[in-house]
């Protein structure tokens, strides 16, 4: 069954244990609507007692019965029954069998220990949901650093299969400039080869008119070649520069990312560690 009432169980059990062992008297604690939530006379527990109900509504603070009156009533036992305020809030009642004037004062020192007690569990509670709103706080911020180091690492691999392919092309790049060398060894020689022809035909005259056409022919190829190897090889030094700039670029973003990613771990575990500490003071 829920506890409805303001003040917890075991403070009330307590407070009725301390004031009986000191006066030897009957005591009651009253919750709301003024039941009997702890006494020394377990047949009355859950019962509503008339005067603490009526402080309880509001209607008085205190109710005491002397000797000379209770004399006069059947069932009537002298005693006093006061209210227990805390920050203007009506917790409860505690009531003390006895000569009003002797108890009214070990009730009030009740009060104030019932008031201190309160207001420690009150703040333990509040530091309780404070720690337990900063540990929420910590496991929302682990989460996030944990995605941001798991996307770390997924980039820093994707930076590392670019420098990859970029280390492949510089090397294939490479391989063309072997070729390219090649290519303009033969346009050389298909040059000299022009030049030796030219030579023979103007050597045989009238009949090696024919001949000649072929070989300046030739050697308009061999200069068409090298022109064109030219260009070529300008259009390759100018895609391995790119090439090599966007290798050096990729390699600095890897090392920058990988260090985000050893950051990020790093964080994620000193988080961990904090939030496993608040939980131990939760």
């Amino acid at each position: 069954m829920a506890w409805n009432h303001p003040v917890p169980l075991e403070l009330a059990q307590h407070v009725v244990e301390m004031i009986h062992e000191v006066t030897g008297s009957n005591v009651n604690f009253m919750g709301l609507g003024g039941e009997i939530i702890a006494t020394k006379q377990p047949e009355r527990l859950g019962k509503i007692h008339s005067a603490a109900e009526s402080i309880m509504a509001g209607r008085v603070d205190e109710v005491a019965v002397t000797v000379e009156d209770a004399a006069k009533m059947d069932g009537v036992k002298a005693g006093y029954n006061g209210v227990i305020l805390y920050q203007g809030q009506r917790l409860g009642v505690i009531g003390i069998t006895g000569d009003p004037e002797a108890v009214k004062p070990l009730q009030k020192m009740a009060a104030i220990v019932v008031n201190e007690e309160i207001a420690k569990e009150r703040a333990r509670q509040e530091r309780e949901k404070g720690l337990q709103e900063v540990a929420a706080q910590l496991e929302s911020a682990t989460g996030e650093m944990e995605e941001l180091h798991s996307s770390a690492a997924q980039v820093a691999g994707r930076y590392s299969e670019m420098a990859e392919a970029v280390k492949t092309t510089e090397t294939e790049l490479n391989d063309l400039n072997q070729v390219l060398d090649y290519i303009r060894n033969i346009a050389s020689q298909t040059n000299l080869l022009g030049l030796n022809a030219s030579i023979e035909a103007a050597r045989a005259g009238e009949q090696g008119r024919g001949f000649a056409v072929v070989a300046d022919e030739v050697r308009k190829l061999a200069t068409y070649s090298a022109d064109s190897l030219g260009k070529i090889n300008q259009a390759l030094q100018a895609i391995k520069s790119s090439v090599l700039r966007i290798g050096a670029d990729v390699r600095g973003n890897k090392e920058i990312t990988e260090r985000q990613e050893q950051t990020l771990s790093s964080l994620a575990a000193q988080v961990q560690g904090l939030q496993q500490e608040l939980q131990k003071l939760v």
